[in-house]
């Protein structure tokens, strides 16, 4: 996956197809998980059954690894809390499926990354439409609110 040269709108449709494949194979891992009665921490060692499931989480997570620091930056740089980080600071199988029915990758979680990938998305599209200039907050610049204080 080359994404040296492309444009932020272009890294976050990317970013977004990322996540999505990554959620669904944590949500493909959890369901072949709970299939059998299982003990906890038992995704430590993983059984012939869920391989193939094992195999995938872990190529999906490494994808969205590669792609962590540019998102995070392009939250600093827009100003917006980085969700994506927390995505992969997960334990599959840290429960036995009869004792937790949630999933690993909680509803907040998964749409503080939805809201992010929204926002981001517009922050981009409103920076290409300004010309490349970096579009007025809300509040303006730092500078311009430090004087505001004053008068």
């Amino acid at each position: 996956m080359a994404l040296d040269g492309a444009t932020d709108r272009e890294f976050i449709a990317c970013l977004r197809s990322a996540i999505e494949r990554y959620l669904s194979a944590v949500d493909r891992w959890e369901s072949a998980y709970r299939k059998y009665y299982r003990l906890p921490g038992y995704a430590a060692k993983v059984s012939t059954d869920l391989e193939r499931e094992h195999r995938e989480y872990s190529e999906r997570r490494t994808e969205l690894e590669r792609l962590l620091p540019r998102a995070r930056r392009l939250c600093l740089k827009h100003r917006m809390r980085d969700p994506f980080s927390g995505l992969v600071r997960i334990s599959l199988g840290r429960y036995a499926p009869q004792h937790r029915l949630d999933t690993a990758i909680g509803r907040s979680e998964r749409n503080a990354a939805t809201a992010c990938l929204v926002d981001l998305t517009a922050a981009c599209q409103e920076w290409a439409e300004a010309g490349g200039a970096e579009p007025e907050t809300a509040n303006g610049p730092w500078w311009r609110r430090l004087l505001d204080l004053f008068y």
